[in-house]
């Protein structure tokens, strides 16, 4: 008994060691701090208020000096002392990383405004307004021989001054690009051998007058290995231009044929060479793609001169006359320009070729015949097709606009359309096809 009696204070007195020892080690870890509140919300401990303060005042030197106006705090936050274990006590750097993201911090700036909705902030209202006077000479660019009429925005754009968080107030170029574009992180793209403006467009799903205006681009030639910033096709304003201009179109010849019992084979008895015309016109362009173009005057400046052949009773010179091998000829090029995607590619499915060329360019017809459709025809946009006889068929999509109705009458090398990008299309193109005993045939054959 006496044994058990002595065990008791033993027990008791080392749990009060324990006891002690324990409530030292957990004194030890924790340290006194200050616990800061932002927004109601316990962001972090840190050593004191006044190194928080520092952090804060450096934070807004640093935007004040971004942005050129005075910069507060749009609420001020709470500090209390409490003990925190010390692991928890953010140093400096995290300080300045919590602040940064947390703290709300409001000044006086210019918002642009486009439909009475906030799409861009920027410092003041003189670079909003330099922005908006910038955009509209680079979306109306004008070609050589061209002259802007009209130039305004489509949308109902201004400026007004107002109170925001500091984050929202844009570099003038950040600003400018996310109007012009939709994007502020456009992707730069090297050009390569065979690229097209079109081309490009077409492989970013965008549009080339976007790509021109972007990179400020006065023509469609490009560079091997150049660079060109590429972004999405979505702009927040839309520059609404109206132009006048001049240029000059070529006359193609027509051939004329004749018969002669004292010829016994096909001869060419005069060359045909081309006519010159030179043309008034006025385009209304957004964003400097062209979507409405009218034609104000055609001066004839060169008249061309006819092909003359003449055959014998039993010789056979028709548009289709075979030239040997796989070539066929006969009919003339609709459009000038480069092929940007030959017959039977995309795995087989392309039923025609694309002729690079700028909306509003011509688009001719590829031999004589009778229109038998002028209209809108789902993916191929506004189209005309043509029938020639014996079978044959030219089909010609994407135009910006149809010069010529059903049942109409048309000569080699007559202007029918205007080049565009109506229809399931990325960039000005033709589509040119053609179309022999109710089958897609390759273009490249019939064409001289």
């Amino acid at each position: 008994m006496k044994d058990k009696r002595l065990l008791v204070p033993v027990v008791l007195g080392l749990l009060c060691i324990l006891t002690y020892i324990g409530f030292n080690i957990i004194s030890e870890q924790k340290t006194k701090a200050t616990v800061v509140e932002i927004n109601k919300t316990v962001s972090f401990a840190a050593k004191d208020k006044a190194q928080v303060e520092a952090v804060i005042a450096e934070l807004i030197a640093s935007e004040e000096k971004r942005i050129g106006n005075q910069v507060t705090l749009a609420s001020q936050p709470l500090y209390r002392l409490a003990l925190v274990p010390k692991s928890e006590v953010a140093d400096q750097s995290e300080i300045k990383k919590i602040l940064k993201e947390s703290l709300l911090l409001k000044t006086s700036a210019a918002q642009i405004k486009v439909n009475g909705k906030p799409v861009v902030c920027v410092a003041s209202v003189d670079t909003a307004n330099q922005i908006l006077s910038d955009l509209k000479v680079r979306l109306s660019n004008c070609n050589e021989n061209e002259k802007i009429v009209k130039v305004a925005f489509a949308e109902k754009v201004e400026v007004e001054t107002a109170v925001v968080s500091a984050r929202e107030v844009m570099e003038p170029a950040e600003a400018q690009k996310l109007l012009e574009t939709g994007d502020t992180t456009p992707i730069e793209y090297t050009v390569k051998q065979g690229d097209s403006l079109w081309l490009i467009a077409r492989k970013h799903d965008t549009r080339v007058a976007n790509i021109m205006a972007l990179n400020n681009l006065k023509s469609e030639k490009l560079q091997l290995n150049q660079k060109l910033l590429i972004s999405s096709s979505n702009p927040l304003i839309t520059v609404e231009s109206v132009i006048e201009g001049k240029k000059t179109e070529v006359i193609p010849y027509t051939t004329r044929i004749t018969t002669s019992s004292s010829v016994s084979s096909t001869q060419v008895k005069q060359a045909g060479r081309n006519g010159e015309k030179e043309i008034t016109y006025t385009q209304v362009r957004k964003n400097g793609r062209v979507v409405e173009n009218k034609i104000l005057a055609e001066v004839i400046t060169k008249e061309p001169v006819d092909r003359i052949v003449v055959t014998g009773p039993r010789s056979s010179y028709t548009m289709t006359a075979s030239r040997g091998g796989s070539h066929i000829g006969g009919l003339s090029w609709p459009a000038s320009g480069k092929i940007t995607s030959s017959y039977g590619s995309r795995s087989g499915s392309h039923t025609g070729i694309d002729i690079d060329g700028r909306t509003g360019d011509p688009v001719r017809a590829a031999a004589s015949g009778t229109v038998t459709f002028a209209g809108r025809q789902g993916t191929y946009g506004l189209m005309v097709a043509i029938d020639h006889g014996n079978g044959l068929i030219t089909r010609y999509a994407h135009c910006s606009s149809i010069l010529v109705k059903v049942g109409q009458k048309v000569s080699r090398g007559e202007v029918i359309a205007r080049v565009g990008s109506t229809g399931k299309s990325t960039g000005s193109h033709l589509h040119f096809e053609v179309i022999s005993g109710g089958s897609f045939q390759n273009p490249l054959r019939y064409l001289d």
